[in-house]
């Protein structure tokens, strides 16, 4: 009996060690190592650095709405004109009378540095223009500039210097319609000394825009406000910049084919040095309103690689936030889900796109380094699945 009982229990022991090392029917199908384990690695983190290729696109944007006015240059930005357009409609009596004198109004409110100034022109426009409008040019004007009565037709434009006379037979052939008015350029009369600006009100700023005024024969006076302003700026500096209010954006080029569409990304960054010395962050006058250095910016995957294509210029939104552009750094912006939507098939790769978030309300620039050690470039982390065989 005890011999039996002993044979019995054998086989049980049996039977339970080829069950446990070697199970067909269960989930797992590797055989355990002598030491009792599995012979499966996990995959290691591995960091990726990805070349990237960034070409500034310019999407023209207007800037008609800004509440200053600006004349000048400013790290490769250029002021070039200030248009003024005014509605010189009047009560019936006051089109009876003659105008004596005029003057043209400019509220200066700030200058960089302290005691810059401009020399201008001013000069009849040939067409019409609206805030709404985007302008990426001087428009073109009467090359004869308006003298005043002394027949002067350059003046310095600065925080001392804000009114400037008209010539009167000009004056009276606007507001009586015999020679319509469709605005005022008031352009560079020469070029202004590098890195400094002169403001003025705009009209949007709610307060002493800039105006015609007049004296009529008699003493009476009147006075017509800009009805639409724009501050005209061209950028033709070559490299990745990003400017708010041309529009000039920056697009980003690369190719993720190295990285295996299995691979589990944890994190992944579009790493940029931003140039100080190229930045332009806040005016002088910007800082009197209160605003910031700060650059608002927006990155985006474009709907369509076609950089001429009105898609391109609309997308699914990848991040989102501010920097400083007049301190060169290192910047890392997350792009989340993008990477591995990219390797999963579930987006195309168009590159990434970033743009000014205040395109049509503020004049910035944010430079990027784009050669060498500082070029810009994609960082990516992530591990790959490990295989049972024990291959990550």
């Amino acid at each position: 009996m005890k011999r039996t009982i002993a044979y019995a229990l054998a086989a049980l022991a049996m039977a339970l060690a080829a069950s446990c090392s070697s199970d067909p029917e269960g989930p797992v199908m590797e055989r355990f190592l002598d030491d009792g384990t599995y012979g499966v690695k996990a995959g290691e983190t591995r960091r990726v650095v990805i070349p990237v290729t960034g070409t500034a696109v310019s999407v023209p944007q207007g800037v008609g709405t800004a509440r200053l006015l600006v004349l000048g240059r400013m790290r490769g930005l250029e002021y070039r004109a200030v248009l003024l357009k005014f509605d010189f409609t009047r009560s019936a009596a006051d089109s009876a009378k003659t105008v004596a004198s005029a003057r043209l109004r400019l509220p200066v409110q700030a200058v960089s540095p302290e005691n810059a100034s401009v020399l201008v022109s001013f000069h009849e426009l040939l067409e019409g223009f609206d805030d709404a409008d985007t302008i990426v040019a001087v428009p073109a004007y009467r090359p004869g500039p308006i003298p005043d009565s002394l027949g002067r037709t350059t003046h310095e434009l600065g925080l001392g210097e804000i009114e400037f006379g008209l010539d009167t037979a000009s004056v009276n052939a606007w507001l009586s319609g015999r020679r319509p008015l469709p605005g005022i350029a008031v352009v560079w009369a020469a070029p202004p000394d590098t890195n400094s600006t002169v403001e003025m009100n705009a009209r949007e700023r709610g307060t002493d825009p800039c105006a015609v005024r007049v004296t009529y024969a008699g003493g009476a006076t009147g006075s017509f406000g800009a009805a639409a302003d724009y501050t005209v700026v061209t950028f033709a500096e070559p490299g990745p910049s990003c400017v708010g209010g041309l529009a000039r954006r920056v697009h980003f080029t690369f190719d993720l084919v190295g990285i295996p569409a299995r691979a589990a990304v944890h994190a992944s960054f579009l790493v940029l040095k931003t140039r100080g010395d190229l930045g332009v962050g806040a005016t002088a006058g910007d800082l009197g309103l209160g605003l910031t250095y700060l650059f608002p910016y927006y990155l985006y995957a474009p709907d369509s690689a076609d950089t001429l294509s009105g898609d391109f210029r609309k997308g699914t939104g990848v991040d989102q936030g501010t920097l400083d552009p007049v301190v060169s750094q290192i910047i890392r912006l997350p792009l989340r889900g993008f990477v591995p939507d990219v390797l999963k098939g579930l987006r195309a790769n168009r590159g990434l796109v970033l743009q000014s978030n205040l395109e049509t309300g503020r004049i910035q620039r944010a430079a990027f380094a784009s050669f060498g050690e500082d070029a810009p470039y994609l960082e990516i982390y992530y591990t790959l699945p490990a295989d049972f065989g024990g291959a990550p």
